[in-house]
């Protein structure tokens, strides 16, 4: 069977540091064919770290975000990434913050700028599997139909929380890509922290197992979603993020042991 292609999210430092991006952009060196970088505000902006990426040969994806930001905001940075080049972007919400005073530009509007700036870019946009169905489509599918080429979904723990979403997005849009986010749990406290801060729901049967075999246990569950998710057909690739902001490289040998 053939590998499924995967991509590794990172947070980027907080000012421009090349080693720590790099050591962080190589935990699963070459199994990851592009690296996501995170766009947080106390850190290097995700446009500046995707394009150091690109100039040391890994295949960037920068992440604009739309909160709290204005129309012009995000115009100068989608310029500011088509000077640089960029070959990918992940157009998304961001991260909860201050109370917007104005409206931001949508989503859907800034794929289609994105589309515009950067016309050979794949672009992708989020999607959470834990909304209601029809609402969470509704709000995908402009953004579809402005051109985003892949969905990348919030964390999830077992494939049927991504069925009925693959589903429809196979029926309405075949050409566009399907990337569930996939992070490694190795305890129950771990777990819990984790799906309180990303605000996602984690399956008993999960946090049972963990309990009763603890890291071992953790890894053997993400070395099984990873095989259902590719024999099932429901991911095109698969997008990993680490709880861990700079793990070791042992975390990242059980992270290639459990994809192999």
């Amino acid at each position: 069977m053939t590998p499924i292609r995967v991509a590794l999210e990172i947070t980027p430092p907080k000012s421009s540091n090349v080693e720590v991006l790099l050591r962080r952009a190589r935990l699963l060196g070459e199994r990851a064919a592009a690296v996501h970088v995170i766009q947080r505000a106390d850190r290097q902006p995700s446009v500046d770290a995707a394009a150091e990426l690109e100039r040391r040969g890994v295949h960037a994806v920068w992440h604009l975000v739309n909160r709290g930001r204005t129309a012009d905001d995000c115009a100068r940075e989608l310029e500011r990434a088509a000077a640089l080049q960029l070959r990918a972007a992940l157009i998304v919400r961001g991260e909860a913050g201050p109370l917007e005073t104005a409206p931001p530009p949508t989503l859907a509007e800034l794929v289609a700028r994105a589309r515009a700036a950067l016309p050979a870019a794949r672009i992708g946009v989020a999607l959470s599997p834990y909304a209601p169905r029809e609402k969470a489509l509704a709000n995908l599918w402009p953004k579809l139909d402005a051109g985003a080429t892949f969905v990348q979904t919030q964390a999830v723990f077992e494939a049927r929380a991504l069925e009925p979403f693959a589903a429809a997005i196979r029926a309405r849009a075949p050409h566009v890509g399907i990337q569930p986010m996939l992070i490694p749990l190795r305890s129950v406290a771990a777990a819990e922290r984790l799906g309180q801060r990303l605000r996602v729901p984690l399956p008993d049967t999960l946090l049972e197992r963990l309990e009763r075999g603890g890291e071992p246990a953790g890894w053997d569950a993400f070395a099984e979603l990873v095989a259902e998710l590719r024999r099932s057909g429901l991911a095109d690739s698969l997008a990993l993020m680490t709880h861990e902001m700079d793990p070791p490289k042992t975390f990242g040998e059980r992270i290639l042991a459990a994809l192999s």
